[in-house]
């Protein structure tokens, strides 16, 4: 069971539960200020191996920042797994304000790279923008 508030995830914890857990629980009222709609696309197997303690917080805050900076987005949560890295993206298809969201994203870097990660954006400044935060996953 994953339970956010108090930051303990268990091992092989299931990444779209997690992000489940998030968007209807701990960042339900920003979802509901920015009247976004979220599709969370994330296969029910596709799991964390090790490293939750780091990842997760990094991908509550990349959703924070995306539902921080949207308006009535239209946005989508998918991950694959290649070989021992995961590729988590996040798609907001009515770009508010990528400005904003661009500056967002770059202060979350540091903490991306203290996961053992990367985060990338396309198309900030146009109507879809991507996030992909691509981190180490066993």
């Amino acid at each position: 069971m994953i339970q956010v508030l108090t930051g303990s995830v268990s091992a092989g914890a299931s990444l779209q539960a997690y992000i489940d857990e998030l968007l209807y629980h701990s960042l339900a009222e920003n979802m509901q200020r920015s009247e976004s709609k979220v599709s969370n696309e994330i296969p029910a197997s596709l799991a964390l191996l090790a490293g939750e303690a780091k990842v997760f917080p990094v991908i509550k805050e990349l959703m924070n920042a995306v539902l921080v900076n949207a308006r009535r987005g239209n946005i989508t949560v998918r991950a694959e797994r290649f070989r021992d890295i995961m590729i988590l993206e996040i798609e907001d298809c009515n770009n508010y304000n990528g400005y904003a969201l661009d500056y967002s994203l770059r202060s979350l870097e540091e903490l991306a790279r203290m996961a053992g990660g990367n985060i990338s954006a396309k198309g900030q400044q146009q109507l879809t923008v991507t996030i992909s935060f691509s981190f180490p996953s066993a």
